[in-house]
């Protein structure tokens, strides 16, 4: 075979090979990774607001992955934001008529440290109470992106919420 001709054919082959690995892979996979990631946000709402018969609205707005309601008239808006990464943190921010009744990390891909000082309570806590996007807040040193991420989902939840839901 041409020498020319060869090169490009047996790299052909070994990128089909790949192809076909990694779209195997993601079929034996995909259902897992759906489950387990619905188990860690169900997990994340009964430890945030309680246990509860959570439905899913039909809305979606720029920001908001999805927006949950309970019974009660709670609103969860799961969100993801950027802190000190692109897209680095998966929250949930409660909101019952019009103020903030908890936030809660589901998962965050910054830096160890910074991931845990944005997630304790006492960081997050200070969110409670709010009413209005925007509101003054103190961010954890040496996590100041982390923090200023956060602080833009809840208030980006908030302005939906008091714009679009009430």
């Amino acid at each position: 075979m041409n020498d020319c001709i060869k090169g490009p054919v047996v790299l052909t082959l070994i990128c089909s090979a790949v192809c076909a690995a990694l779209a195997g892979a993601h079929m034996l996979t995909a259902d897992r990774i759906r489950e387990s990631e619905s188990r860690q946000l169900q997990d994340a709402l009964t430890e945030a607001f309680g246990a509860g018969d959570y439905q899913v609205l039909d809305q979606t707005f720029e920001g908001v992955n999805q927006i949950i309601s309970d019974s009660s008239g709670l609103l969860i808006f799961d969100m993801t934001s950027s802190g000190y990464e692109k897209n680095s943190q998966h929250l949930l921010i409660g909101i019952s008529d019009g103020v903030v009744s908890g936030v809660r990390v589901v998962s965050i891909s910054d830096s160890p440290s910074q991931a845990a000082a944005v997630s304790d309570e006492s960081f997050l806590s200070q969110f409670t109470g709010q009413t209005a996007p925007d509101e003054p807040y103190e961010a954890v040193s040496g996590a100041t992106k982390s923090s200023d991420g956060i602080r833009r989902a809840v208030s980006n939840a908030l302005k939906i919420y008091c714009e679009d839901m009430e």
